[in-house]
């Protein structure tokens, strides 16, 4: 068995993975630490989870390490680099904050507005996309698991790495991707009827996407949208190559799915990311993808990276979420 604990446990990130490792047959829970809530009953204060026995606890961080074998870092960005740096080599630990997700302290300062006081650690912790960076992940003491806009973008673009001209993507998430704290944008009144852009070409995800998929951001339009959904992000990018799409890179990805058509009720609750590629002319395709923010987009690829740190199966645990239909 294997013995994890969650820094962070209180916002939807940190709960979500609290649903998986119950759910994984080789997990043990440990501490989940929050300062809210300290020595309560998890049931008391979020009754989905009562009869489970789990407390929330504020056990300082070197004591978490010390007795798991693994760490799940449920952190505001720009809070978690400190953590990440104190815990990194005592224990194995998967980030997922943005905070180790760029390797280059500029480009993180430029778009989280802040400096990064680990500069040389970046290099060390590799990014957390489990279908791209398998060999370097199973060997990693510190992952970094993507942002969700990130991977989806990311899943959506790789079979035409290299060859892009441009990418133009319009991704509407629903509103758990906005944390667990309502503002006047998130507020359920405002939001459950209503559609909104935020952030058009300065999304902190933006370099991520490009990383990857091997553009400039002068080559990206991306729209990042406000939906009228609790949970999902549902994609649509218009991107221009002269070099077909390869998707046979996919073939041992158990995850993403290649559909004929593409809808969140599909994925929502799994770790799945369905995408569908239509070509329109020799140089101009429409791809559409859509995954659960929370579960492939966060909690779920964090359980998929743990697998492979442990050298599990990286499905275990997670093949047997199937999509919350309808």
């Amino acid at each position: 068995m294997i013995t994890a604990s969650i820094i962070g446990v209180t916002g939807d990130t940190g709960l979500e993975l609290v649903r998986l490792a119950l759910a994984h047959p080789e997990i043990t829970l440990k501490y989940l630490t929050s300062r809210q809530h300290e020595n309560s009953d998890i049931g008391e204060v979020y009754p989905h989870l009562a009869g489970t026995g789990l407390r929330i606890t504020n056990t300082d961080h070197d004591t978490v390490a010390a007795q798991s074998d693994i760490v799940f870092l449920a952190l505001p960005h720009k809070t978690a680099q400190d953590e990440v740096a104190q815990l990194h080599g005592k224990t194995k630990i998967i980030d997922l904050s943005a905070d180790f997700r760029l390797d280059d302290a500029a480009t993180y300062e430029k778009y989280y507005s802040t400096k990064h006081n680990h500069e040389t650690l970046l290099s060390n912790v590799p990014y957390g996309w489990p279908e791209l960076n398998k060999d370097m992940i199973s060997n990693a003491s510190t992952v970094a698991n993507p942002g969700c806009f990130a991977l989806l973008a990311q899943i959506m673009l790789q079979p035409f790495a290299g060859n892009i001209d441009y990418a133009n993507i319009m991704a509407v998430t629903g509103s758990s991707g906005s944390g667990k704290t309502a503002s006047d944008g998130t507020h359920h009144p405002v939001r459950n009827h209503n559609m909104k852009s935020y952030n058009i070409n300065k999304h902190r995800h933006i370099p991520e996407i490009c990383k990857t998929a091997q553009i400039t951001p002068d080559q990206l339009n991306f729209v990042p949208t406000s939906g009228p959904f609790t949970r999902g992000i549902f994609a649509t990018a218009f991107v221009g190559s002269n070099t077909a799409p390869n998707l046979s890179l996919y073939n041992d990805a158990l995850f993403i799915r290649i559909t004929e058509s593409v809808a969140l009720a599909n994925v929502v609750g799994s770790n799945y990311c369905d995408i569908n590629i239509q070509q329109v002319d020799d140089s101009n395709y429409i791809v559409q993808g859509a995954l659960d923010n929370l579960v492939k987009g966060a909690a779920g690829c964090a359980i998929q990276n743990m697998n492979i740190m442990f050298g599990l199966d990286e499905a275990t645990g997670l093949k047997q979420l199937s999509p919350l239909y309808p």
